[in-house]
């Protein structure tokens, strides 16, 4: 070989190892961003994925904390629903009872003064109205009626009226 081609080898093979090891560090400069990107892409996963399951969980949270209100509600409804219908009961059983009782003083010395009483107080307070007529009550007592006014003072009537007054007693009771 002459030296000319021998120089010329040497040459080519210098550019070669040159062209070599250039493409070899921007090969490793591409490996490396590629791996730095990697890992930024793979960060950036991570924490959106810990944002996401945050908001999930305080999603979850916020659903479980109002199902839990609901449920606290419902359960207050029930109750209150069942404490009325036990007052409603207690009440009804007080009405029957006072209602029984009241139909046993049919008779009483005491009770014909009291209807007595009730009488003279209706004629005085319908009077004014025109001529009172007492009319006797199927349960005992009677409908007083002048024109269009009446007084109802039978038994059931007056029995009611007590209940009705002692009313806030037994809800102040109740509370």
């Amino acid at each position: 070989m002459t030296r000319t081609a021998a120089a010329r080898k040497r040459s080519i093979a210098a550019v070669r190892e040159l062209e070599l090891r250039v493409a070899t560090e921007e090969a490793t400069a591409i490996r490396r961003g590629g791996e730095d990107r990697a890992e930024e892409i793979v960060a950036q996963a991570r924490a959106e994925a810990a944002a996401l399951i945050e908001r999930r969980c305080a999603a979850a949270e916020r659903l479980a904390d109002l199902q839990a209100r609901d449920r606290v509600a419902e359960a207050r409804a029930r109750a209150r629903g069942t404490v009325l219908r036990a007052q409603q009961s207690v009440l009804s059983e007080a009405h029957a009872s006072a209602h029984a009782m009241v139909r046993d003083l049919i008779g009483d010395p005491r009770l014909n003064r009291l209807l007595e009483r009730l009488a003279a107080d209706a004629r005085e307070r319908l009077a004014p109205v025109g001529p009172v007529e007492l009319n006797e009550a199927p349960d005992g007592g009677f409908v007083a009626r002048a024109g269009t006014r009446e007084i109802d003072c039978s038994l059931g009537a007056q029995v009611d009226r007590v209940l009705d007054a002692m009313a806030s007693e037994f809800e102040r009771l109740w509370r």
